[in-house]
């Protein structure tokens, strides 16, 4: 089952577009798991790691990824792709809620930023990412060359 998130503040639109697109999956023939299986993760933990750095906590304050976490409601072992990757942020929120055992495929665009690039590449050879992979493609074919069967994709805009 595929889950779409897509997140872009305020508050009000993030649900508003993650209806429509999921509306939008539903009429395409894809199916939307609302109602996943397992228990929800602890996400409060996973933001408090001890190994994220400080800049990301920092950008907690910002970025308010709790709700966003809950509302896509990553488990382990899922398969993502995560749109946009930009730093890697939300790459390795994703990393870290589908371990053990999950995977996460960052997508950026060929002509990333360099400051973005560098920070990506920092970010990759953390162990917090060692379930991620970086997927260089362009936004209309994110997908990397035999891969499917996600279970998730998100899209974030902050």
């Amino acid at each position: 089952m595929l889950g779409l998130a897509m997140i872009a503040p305020p508050t009000r639109s993030r649900f508003l577009i993650a209806a429509t697109i999921a509306a939008a999956a539903c009429l395409g023939g894809i199916t939307v798991d609302c109602a996943a299986a397992q228990t929800e993760p602890d996400y409060a933990s996973l933001l408090t790691a001890a190994d994220r750095s400080d800049a990301d906590r920092d950008a907690d304050k910002r970025r308010d990824p709790a709700p966003f976490l809950a509302f896509a409601a990553p488990r382990p072992g899922m398969k993502v792709l995560d749109m946009g990757a930009g730093g890697g942020y939300s790459s390795e929120l994703m990393a870290r809620a589908v371990a053990p055992g999950g995977i996460v495929f960052a997508q950026n665009p060929a002509d990333l930023g360099e400051r973005a690039k560098a920070a990506f590449q920092a970010r990759l050879a953390t162990p917090a990412m060692k379930n991620a992979i970086a997927d260089t493609a362009p936004f209309d074919d994110p997908v990397p060359a035999g891969v499917g069967d996600f279970d998730l994709i998100t899209f974030l805009f902050y």
